[in-house]
């Protein structure tokens, strides 16, 4: 297998996070998406010039990091499973890595572009909108993970790969810190292997990015969120 990715890359994080923890053999193969060359090159690909994405064995081309992920869980059947076999609980872990996705990472996203605006310019109508839908959506997981080690139950799933990164990232515009199941929750994503392992390489990356930005953030640890 070969995955097209950006270390920094939240959506290539969620899938290499999956990719370690079925003990996966691939292919890294990183992607400039700002290098126009790099960029037209990879278009043949990905037409729609995003990461990551996936070619497997058979050289079928899969794109958007859960579709991946359920591809690997198919795959590795014999690896613990990231989408439950249970249909119940298989809704649930979908739903969660929606509210992650539609309101925490979007939320996330809006946050950061104002926070890049000029100070008369910040708090649109649609900025607050997304704050208060992203601050809905961690109480939501912070109720949700009453009782449990991972976001739906003992068994570390889809839910987890798309959190691990979307909430490491969310600190830069976002303090949690007051949801107390949530902060340590994030604790024990972080010092998982496959999360740990991630995180540390797409740091370089990411820190690089932010100190060009026109109003530079920086990367905050859990202990200063």
């Amino acid at each position: 297998m070969k995955l097209y990715y950006a270390p920094a890359s939240s959506y290539s994080q969620r899938v290499l996070i999956a990719l370690y923890e079925k003990d996966a053999a691939f292919t890294p193969i990183e992607v400039n998406l700002f290098d126009q060359q790099e960029r037209s090159h990879y278009t043949k690909i990905n037409p729609f010039a995003k990461i990551p994405t996936l070619e497997t064995e058979s050289g079928q081309i899969l794109f958007e990091a859960s579709i991946i992920i359920e591809y690997l869980d198919q795959r590795f059947f014999n690896k613990p499973y990231l989408i439950p076999k249970d249909p119940k609980l298989a809704l649930e872990v979908r739903m969660l890595e929606r509210i992650i996705d539609v309101y925490i990472n979007r939320g996330r996203e809006a946050l950061f572009s104002d926070s890049q605006r000029p100070l008369e310019e910040q708090g649109s109508h649609e900025v607050n909108k997304a704050h208060r839908l992203l601050e809905t959506a961690c109480l939501q997981l912070e109720e949700q993970l009453s009782g449990k080690t991972w976001l739906a139950g003992e068994d570390f799933s889809l839910a987890d790969c798309a959190a691990a990164p979307t909430l490491s990232y969310l600190r830069m515009v976002y303090s949690y810190k007051h949801l107390p199941k949530l902060t340590d929750y994030v604790r024990r994503l972080e010092s998982r292997p496959s999360v740990a392992e991630v995180q540390k390489s797409g740091h370089e990356q990411m820190i690089q990015m932010l100190s060009v930005l026109k109003k530079p953030l920086e990367l905050v640890s859990l202990d200063r969120g």
